[in-house]
């Protein structure tokens, strides 16, 4: 009893040393745990080993404050034990909007950390703000990243980064090669200013020259030119630099970012890479517009679903409108009636339904909440019926989040390419525009990097649509033709309108992460 005391207090100290404030009772059960699994803390380098462990364990967790409760030290503990083994791993996983982490930048530790406010939708004013100045940060610092890197390149040509302010305290003098981050803004029919979070500053486009992407109002773009009498002259506009995977996770120590039970992220997992091995042949099915009402849906899903029973697909993604015809007061029934019809469609297919995941997510025209993202899933009212011959259907938001094994999947059910087009100060070719569409998304780092009047966001939610770091799918319905691309390591898809385009679907394999179109 008196060396377990003993170890107790000596627990404490070695914690405190550590920058951790921990409860008297909390060390008594770090004690009990370890003697439990015989750990011999009386032998000093088996002591400082597991200790070591713990405050890496607990410092990965990016704690908001140094002391620490019951459930992070449970976290440590089991993490000290069983060599990392998370018990809340999960083979496949979908995370609707409302539950993805929310985190805010600790500038002091160069770190996101859990944000202590909670969203609201109702919201105060002030958050549409917040809303563009959280995304300037997150790009800032990835840009700030990439320039610091050419310059350990030998790239030292490269013009600095500079703010808006700069320029503003200059008079009488014309600066040149200036380079200015910020968010487009238009103050008039066809004149431009750009806006960063230290002020405005008028812009003169009229020799600039657009690089590969669409540039609309309220992205944010890199702008090269000279500054003379209060007008930024520019010569050049591209899109800020994309970040690879590997470097943006560094920002969030050992937090899950990405959401889903477990504390840490799955993609590093070791189990999950085993068990993504183990199903080569996988497949997850992504299908957009899938109208329900449209003459000939029964026919070809019960085309597709007679050959997927023999080898049945890892998860069927079915994405809204679900009707192509409004009707009014009406439509409520009719689409319950027609997901019954789905259902008893279903019901011929047993193996699929036990083998197979079934998501739906809603489009901007479906029945379940006004036309503002995120949006709530389908109502059980509509889906009731359904849920009798599906019961592990899953009816998620709009966005939400797919995680099987280590592979990260973000959806949006939105038109983003058309509202792109509408917008843009420079059009592409046609055969340009899969690359420049994939470039944008994932250069802003967001699902819709358009104004909030081409596409409402609840300001508190605007984090939702963010890919930072970036997953290794972004899957965009979008009323348009089919178009993919890849950028910095992540792949962009739109798998077409399904009942417009002769009934086209993606197939992506997460094994070899590679993507196939397909037609019924």
């Amino acid at each position: 009893m008196e060396n377990t005391e003993k170890l107790k207090k000596k627990i404490h100290n070695a914690l405190k040393l550590s920058g951790f404030l921990v409860r008297r009772e909390f060390c008594s059960l770090i004690v009990e745990r370890f003697l439990e699994e015989n750990v011999q803390l009386e032998d000093n380098f088996t002591f400082e080993t597991y200790i070591k462990s713990l405050c890496n364990s607990l410092e990965k967790q990016c704690l908001s404050e140094k002391s620490i409760e019951r459930e992070h030290i449970d976290r440590a503990i089991e993490v000290c034990l069983y060599t990392r083994c998370d018990k809340h791993e999960t083979i496949f996983s979908v995370i609707n909007a409302y539950d993805f982490p929310k985190f805010d930048y600790d500038p002091d530790r160069k770190l996101y950390l859990p944000s202590k406010t909670k969203a609201a939708l109702l919201s105060d004013p002030n958050s549409k703000t917040r809303l563009f100045v959280d995304r300037y940060r997150t790009i800032l610092q990835r840009t700030q990243r990439n320039f610091k890197n050419k310059v350990i390149q030998n790239e030292r040509n490269k013009p600095l980064l500079q703010t808006v302010d700069y320029l503003l305290t200059t008079s009488n003098v014309t600066l040149n090669n200036i380079l200015i981050l910020g968010s487009l803004l238009q103050v008039s029919e066809g004149k431009y200013c750009l806006e960063d979070p230290s002020g405005i500053v008028e812009l003169d486009l009229s020799h600039a020259k657009y690089h590969n992407g669409f540039f609309v109002e309220n992205s944010f773009v890199l702008m090269n030119g000279y500054y003379e009498d209060k007008i930024l002259h520019v010569s050049t506009v591209i899109l800020p630099p994309g970040e690879e995977y590997e470097e943006s996770r560094l920002m969030f120590g050992n937090l899950n970012y990405f959401g889903g039970p477990s504390l840490t992220p799955l993609r590093d997992s070791r189990n999950l890479q085993e068990q993504l091995q183990q199903n080569p042949d996988g497949m997850i099915l992504f299908f957009s517009d899938v109208w329900l009402d449209n003459p000939l849906i029964f026919e070809k899903l019960e085309v597709l679903f007679d050959g997927m029973q023999e080898s049945p697909p890892i998860a069927f993604v079915f994405m809204g409108n679900f009707m192509e015809q409004l009707q009014g007061l009406e439509k409520m029934d009719i689409l319950k009636k027609l997901f019954k019809q789905f259902g008893e469609l279903l019901s011929h297919y047993p193996l699929l339904i036990n083998e197979s995941q079934f998501v739906f997510i809603p489009g901007m025209s479906d029945p379940c909440s006004p036309h503002i993202i995120p949006r709530l899933p389908l109502p059980s009212y509509i889906t009731e019926d359904f849920r009798k011959y599906v019961p592990k259907a899953i009816f998620a938001t709009n966005p939400c989040r797919i995680q099987y094994c280590n592979r990260e999947i973000s959806l949006l059910r939105a038109d983003v390419l058309v509202k792109l087009m509408q917008g843009t100060m420079y059009k592409p070719d046609r055969e340009d525009i899969s690359e420049f569409v994939t470039r944008t998304i994932v250069s802003q780092g967001h699902l819709s990097p358009l104004s909030l009047n081409s596409l409402t966001v609840h300001w508190d939610f605007d984090y939702t649509l963010r890919l930072y770091p970036l997953p290794n799918l972004v899957v965009v319905g979008d009323k348009s033709e089919l178009y993919q691309g890849k950028y910095k390591g992540c792949q962009v898809v739109n798998p077409g309108s399904f009942c417009e385009s002769r009934f086209q679907f993606v197939s992506y394999s997460p094994y070899t992460d590679t993507l196939d179109e397909c037609i019924l």
